[in-house]
């Protein structure tokens, strides 16, 4: 059931108008969405290791408040496994806490990927990041457009290092990048 919602949201999400999802698009605008809808759509295809399935989800954003903005509406209208979502922001890289599920860097944070990894390395914690090319540099996940459609990157050595298990149907549908 988990593959098909996920299938589902990208066929939706890979429908709407490339004029509208291009990452030169001011603030608030639908690529906000588009992201938030599938980090909500990553939680339920990834498998965090066991001493992180005690509590909520925890979902930081470094840098980016429209960002912040959309996840927390995606977290009050929705739960994952009975786990409530929550979202922090983070202004600056030393801000960051290991207890996050998920970091999302903004693409003006971007550059400062080896920091953020630096400071996370040890933890189970799914960094996506979005600007091109930063899954080679370590992000486990990477937003990308192409021919003006969202999709994403998927680091795999990125991932076996950081111990977090994904499905079949998440690697086939991502970019994948070793």
């Amino acid at each position: 059931m988990k593959t098909i919602l996920l299938n589902i949201s990208i066929l939706l999400y890979s429908l709407v108008p490339p004029v509208t999802i291009t990452r030169q698009d001011g603030p608030g605008e639908v690529i906000y969405r588009v992201h938030s809808i599938y980090i909500y759509n990553f939680i339920k295809e990834i498998q965090w290791p066991d001493t992180y399935n005690n509590n909520n989800i925890v979902i930081g954003v470094l840098g980016n408040t429209e960002m912040e903005i959309e996840l927390k509406k995606m977290a009050t209208a929705r739960t994952t496994s009975s786990r409530k979502i929550t979202v922090k922001l983070f202004k600056n890289a030393s801000e960051v806490e290991k207890t996050c599920h998920i970091l999302y860097l903004a693409a003006e944070h971007s550059d400062g990927l080896s920091t953020v990894l630096q400071k996370v390395k040890g933890s189970s914690m799914l960094v996506i990041t979005n600007k091109d090319g930063a899954a080679k540099f370590g992000s486990l996940i990477n937003f990308v457009s192409e021919g003006g459609k969202p999709r994403f990157e998927m680091n795999l050595s990125a991932f076996e290092k950081s111990h977090l298990k994904y499905t079949q149907q998440l690697k086939t549908v991502a970019i994948t990048v070793n």
